[in-house]
């Protein structure tokens, strides 16, 4: 079987550095400079709790989520013209299918909240108003913004129906990743980490343990393993309910996950880990593999500071997966460096040479992975800036990168 190649996309960036907008004639460019490479189109759904298509379950990423009283921050204006001018999954999909390029949805499903101040406010405006619908402290004081209670009913029912409905586009696939741009519980205010504290403890986590063993574990001592396990069996289940939905319609779901048994986000670099120390629970993917929940698991992690040819590694999945489970690994192609480009700016990057980015994708052949999630990529090479330098990029598209894949023929 050839190895599988996925073109992770996110639209808020090519949005910004693209010198048109972008639209019906954005997206047949973009699935035309795609066509040959043997990659498969990962559109992403979401960031932040704001939405890339016409969701009837989630705002789109809008003007009103821009600060417009700083002009450095009108560049974010692009993104909302872009839901604007069309429907871009629609257009996507449209696109792809014309140019024989396979198509995947990408969700972000712990990364509900971001605000950058002066800059951005990214937030989901219904759990916001909802905020017990987020994981909460033990005492109940504070909800972390970014991942949802995987136990509550009308959670589950939203999660799956926004699965649903980006499966409706007719997408090949789902890929569903723990990666998250949720980095603070709710607002990065001055002392916001003087008190960091596990979260987790929601009515539906404290009713299952006190079911099993007559202890609140609000009040009373627990067993943390046991508290783990019991909020990662929620998270299995929502899975399980994404992956029914999937396979419904004869496609396929792939988890992203980082190759650790509790850490549930992944994006904490940076000195950001006493975040994710408060926010796990228990991954049990020999489950999602035995009861067929997924049909692929992809080893995820966070965007690297120095430039790597080896991408996530897979060995600790293989560990105890059936041999012939299908194991996908994350390579970035990008590292981050800052130079004061303002939030997820493309300033702020420098890449690999076409080379060695083929170099990272034989990399991840010759770990037996059967697929290689392709990250960054998009960065340099789905924007035409019109002559203009973009940081440690320069002049944008860089079509030498994906003629380097076309060429390699994975």
């Amino acid at each position: 079987m050839n190895l599988q190649l996925f073109y992770n996309f996110d639209p808020t960036d090519p949005s910004r550095y693209h010198r048109r907008t972008v639209d019906a004639e954005y997206f047949e460019w973009l699935a035309g400079i795609l066509e040959g490479t043997g990659m498969t189109l990962l559109f992403r759904a979401n960031v932040a709790g704001r939405c890339y298509y016409r969701s009837q379950l989630m705002s789109p990423f809008d003007h009103a989520t821009v600060n417009h009283r700083n002009p450095d921050a009108a560049i974010f204006n692009r993104v909302a013209d872009m839901m604007d001018a069309c429907d871009p999954l629609a257009e996507a999909v449209g696109a792809a299918r014309r140019h024989g390029v396979p198509i995947w949805i990408w969700w972000n499903w712990n990364e509900w909240h971001n605000v950058r101040p002066e800059w951005i406010d990214l937030n989901d405006r219904e759990w916001y108003d909802m905020p017990r619908r987020y994981w909460c402290s033990r005492d109940g004081s504070r909800f972390y913004c970014g991942v949802p209670d995987f136990g509550h009913d009308q959670v589950v029912q939203r999660l799956v129906g926004l699965a649903q409905e980006t499966l409706d586009y007719g997408v090949d696939g789902i890929y569903l990743s723990t990666r998250s741009h949720s980095w603070w519980p709710c607002f990065p205010s001055p002392g916001w980490d003087d008190r960091m504290e596990p979260f987790g403890f929601n009515d539906s986590v404290v009713k299952t343990y006190f079911e099993r063993h007559g202890v609140d574990i609000r009040y009373d001592d627990y067993d943390e393993d046991e508290w783990l396990r019991i909020k990662g069996e929620q998270f299995s289940n929502l899975i399980a309910r994404t992956g029914a939905a999937a396979h419904a319609g004869g496609k396929r779901f792939i988890l992203g996950v980082e190759p650790d048994r509790t850490n549930l986000m992944v994006g904490f670099a940076n000195g950001r880990s006493m975040v994710a120390d408060n926010v796990r629970l228990y991954k049990d993917w020999e489950r999602w593999a035995a009861e067929g929940s997924i049909d692929g698991l992809c080893a995820e992690e966070s965007c690297p500071a120095e430039l790597s040819i080896e991408g996530a590694e897979i060995d600790t999945f293989r560990e105890t997966l059936p041999g012939d489970f299908p194991l996908y690994t994350w390579i970035d192609t990008a590292r981050w460096i800052n130079r004061d480009g303002g939030p997820f700016s493309l300033v702020n990057w420098d890449p690999h040479t076409p080379e060695d980015v083929v170099r990272q994708i034989e990399w991840g052949r010759d770990a037996g992975a059967a697929g290689v999630f392709v990250h960054t990529l998009y960065h340099f090479t789905a924007a035409d800036s019109d002559g203009e330098s973009i940081g440690g990029y320069g002049v944008l598209p860089r079509t030498e990168y994906l003629e380097a894949i076309r060429q390699a023929n994975f």
